[in-house]
């Protein structure tokens, strides 16, 4: 028992702010899918169901675009992931250690999209997939292995790179400005957390979905579903 206890005070403190958001985006998930299955068809929904049904509709429009007939297996998991990293990299508004400024978390995020875009070639073109390594010419295939994981690293290190260092220099402003950090402080939050947040957010999306397409067979492109 000591020793399960000394291994859970061992665990950083980001592990389980990284659990508790996934479990908020799990509760609130299934609270959403609740009341829009409550809905009616005639019923007006209001504001923030306006804005939640909009944005997943932006959402599957945005990855039907680029996927074709496959999007529904593809989106759900696509728009967890943006989620997860948006409120991960706000997270330091409400004074969280965000996740997503530790390499381990950044790079479990890489490999979750690195395996949706594998996943997607299977779906699409099945064990066919793999014989992509081999073109345009066989002796390419070394490359091609390499090129297939290199975004795992360039998509970790770039998101591990701008909040930590959004957090890092909100640090140095809070230490510079004392007392006045209570003016000043908010305006920098809007553009290091909730700037920076979303526009890496939408990196990690946009990669997610375009390297995706790029392993989705030409004759998917023709039926959208």
């Amino acid at each position: 028992m000591d020793q399960i206890l000394t291994m859970l005070r061992d665990i950083p403190i980001y592990f389980y702010t990284s659990l508790g958001i996934i479990a908020f985006i799990s509760i609130f998930s299934v609270l959403i899918s609740i009341k829009i299955n409550q809905m009616d068809v005639r019923d007006k929904p209001g504001k923030f169901m306006t804005v939640i049904i909009s944005f997943i509709e932006m959402m599957n429009n945005f990855i039907k675009g680029y996927i074709g007939k496959h999007w529904k297996f593809l989106a759900p998991p696509v728009i967890t992931l943006a989620l997860y990293v948006f409120v991960s990299n706000i997270s330091g508004l409400v004074a969280l250690d965000s996740p997503t400024r530790y390499t381990s978390i950044t790079f479990s995020v890489s490999i979750t999209a690195f395996t949706l875009i594998q996943l997607m070639g299977f779906k699409s073109m099945g064990w066919k997939h793999l014989l992509g390594i081999f073109k345009p010419l066989a002796p390419m295939a070394p490359l091609n292995i390499v090129s297939e994981f290199t975004p795992i690293l360039s998509m970790a290190l770039r998101l591990f790179g701008n909040i930590a260092s959004g957090a890092l220099l909100m640090t140095i402003i809070y230490g510079a400005t004392g007392w006045l950090s209570i003016i000043v402080a908010p305006a920098f939050h809007l553009v290091f957390d909730i700037g920076f947040g979303l526009i890496q957010t939408m990196v990690v999306v946009m990669l997610t979905v375009i390297y995706s397409s790029m392993k989705v067979d030409e004759s998917d492109f023709d039926i959208i579903k």
